[in-house]
């Protein structure tokens, strides 16, 4: 298991597909998950409903957000081995981060907006647009963030000038760093309230362990056999089903998903998962949008394969037109 360009797009396939559906199956069957929280009843209702027809849903709608902890961790990787023995001229490299946020966000953040206000009756506040777009929304808000998932962008640019900050550091320290944020997040389970882990949650001091963890691993540069990530991939697998449902365990599910995925992705090289990772930027930009028009219209519990594969498909297609108009000019400059 080591982690050529290749074997990212494996991971950015398998997460963003575990992220998308999760998106979907939460509204579909009304489930909160725990994540960097804890609420009993949740668990109740998950594992209650992993014992039906529907168990498969449920695992997605309540486990799914694990993807986002393998986005930051790659982030953390690929800064990392771009830009760490480079000189950097610090303008230059936020510039470039921002525009290619602004790329992905504001088309399809206003189309967003135009149809969610025009035909679904919602309504967004000016500043709240503001600051969305200015990706600071997330300082400030917690639970108001419209569409919910996009608070990716203010967090990921917030790593973005964390990795500015402790780019030089030492690997020990950066070690160090990550068991501090690693005890943070106890500390933020057990003595604060759900607003507070919820603004944790959309800001670098939630997801602080990946993105350093995905540092860490670019230096040391590790690397298993496929026998050993074989039996990482099984008993991480178990273990993160008792991270998702034990208190205790919580701040653990982002290292243990890493690992799982890490370990799943490198047994099992389905080409899906490698298509879809091209195209996973365009993939998180656009799933919000399709499931704001199929919510809208015609969902229903009772059939959650067609639902489900209706969504993808839509997802998928327009996905793909999206990220071939985002590359037309740099394909068209290479011919």
């Amino acid at each position: 298991m080591c982690l050529t360009k290749e074997q990212c797009y494996y991971i950015k396939g398998l997460s963003i597909l575990l992220i998308m559906i999760h998106n979907f199956e939460d509204w579909l069957f009304g489930i909160v998950c725990n994540e960097m929280s804890y609420v009993q009843s949740r668990t109740d209702v998950f594992l209650a409903g992993v014992f039906t027809k529907y168990s498969i849903w449920y695992v997605f709608a309540f486990a799914g957000w694990v993807g986002v902890a393998l986005f930051f961790f790659l982030s953390g990787y690929g800064l990392s081995k771009k830009y760490e023995e480079k000189r950097i001229n610090k303008l230059d490299y936020m510039k470039i981060h921002f525009i290619k946020l602004w790329k992905l966000l504001i088309p399809i953040y206003i189309l967003y907006i135009l149809v969610a206000s025009c035909f679904f009756g919602e309504s967004f506040s000016f500043i709240n647009v503001i600051a969305q777009l200015t990706l600071t929304i997330n300082l400030f808000q917690s639970g108001s963030i419209n569409p919910g998932v996009y608070w990716f962008f203010g967090a990921i640019i917030q790593f973005y000038f964390l990795f500015l900050c402790i780019r030089k550091m030492n690997t020990k320290w950066l070690i160090a760093f990550m068991l501090l944020f690693l005890f943070f997040n106890y500390i933020i389970l057990y003595f604060t309230n759900e607003n507070t882990m919820e603004w944790t949650r959309h800001n670098f001091v939630g997801w602080a362990v990946p993105f350093l963890l995905g540092m860490i691993f670019a230096r040391k540069k590790i690397c298993f056999s496929k026998y050993n990530s074989r039996i990482l991939c099984s008993i991480s697998f178990l273990f993160l089903s008792l991270c998702l449902t034990v208190k205790a365990l919580i701040p653990l599910t982002e290292i243990v998903a890493i690992v799982f995925i890490l370990s799943f992705c490198d047994c099992f090289r389905i080409k899906v998962f490698f298509n879809i990772g091209v195209i996973s930027a365009s993939v998180f930009v656009i799933h919000p949008f399709v499931r704001l028009i199929i919510l809208n219209t015609y969902c229903s519990s009772n059939y959650p394969l067609i639902m489900t594969t209706i969504y993808v498909s839509l997802v998928l297609s327009i996905s793909w037109l999206h990220y071939r108009l985002l590359n037309y000019g740099k394909a068209h400059k290479v011919n």
